[in-house]
């Protein structure tokens, strides 16, 4: 589960509300969930096979099998998919925190596959492989950057990444299976699923929403929700399909 909104916003983060009990002064939380999103995302129906990586072209990378990561299903359940608050739709602004998205360049894939940042927050890529990498950054047919990294070289930082609603592609030219995805949004109201497909959102303001879920391969989908003051909101569940 992603701490991005703990660290983000501690008070927004909160699930429950702190109060004082009359007459002895101790703070004690109330259990009722304010302002949080729950859900799943699931894939119906046989997922694609994962077929194995041919990375034989670097010795590095060909000592370790991997597998495709275009789609993976995990008992039912997708990973990878950034489920959020439709960009642009939150009357209020949020500020960054500075805390850019981590991504490891390790056994020549890079890890996370999917992150999200807001506007302003930025990326690092650090090589954690013994090999040379280069950092090929672009939305859509625009390339934003493409930047060497030799093995231990230092990390690489980019906070060019675009606008709300943008996706930064990062692929690696000398390993064409390398592949990552930065997901930029106005606000910090989303999460990326793991592999048991749960997302949280937290400190949602009261209001009526557009849900959205991406996943690079499988595309868009979207839901409508609403989050009511000091009232729990639901659980969502996202399908998606071959």
């Amino acid at each position: 589960m992603s701490i991005h909104l703990v660290k983000l916003y501690p008070s927004l983060a909160l699930a429950v509300a702190i109060t004082l009990a009359a007459g002895d002064g101790q703070a004690r939380p109330m259990r009722r969930p304010v302002g949080v999103v729950r859900g799943t995302v699931q894939f119906r129906g046989t997922p694609p096979v994962r077929a194995p990586l041919r990375r034989d072209s670097d010795p590095v990378c060909a000592r370790i099998e991997k597998l495709a990561e275009d789609v993976v299903v995990t008992g039912g359940k997708l990973r990878d998919v950034h489920v959020r608050i439709k960009p642009g739709t939150l009357a209020s602004s949020f500020a960054g925190s500075f805390t850019p998205a981590e991504i490891t360049q390790t056994e020549c894939m890079y890890t996370p596959r999917v992150v999200g940042v807001m506007i302003g927050e930025g990326v690092m890529i650090r090589n954690g492989d013994p090999t040379y990498h280069n950092v090929h950054g672009s939305v859509g047919t625009r390339t934003l950057w493409n930047l060497s990294q030799p093995a231990a070289a230092p990390e690489i930082m980019r906070t060019d990444l675009g606008k709300a609603g943008d996706v930064v592609s990062l692929r690696c030219d000398v390993h064409a299976w390398m592949q990552a995805y930065v997901v930029i949004t106005d606000h910090p109201f989303f999460d990326v699923t793991e592999a048991d497909g749960v997302f949280e959102l937290r400190g949602v303001p009261p209001g009526t929403y557009e849900l959205e879920a991406w996943h690079p391969t499988l595309g868009l989908r979207t839901t409508r929700i609403t989050v009511g003051k000091g009232k729990a909101v639901p659980p969502v569940t996202f399908t998606f399909g071959p």
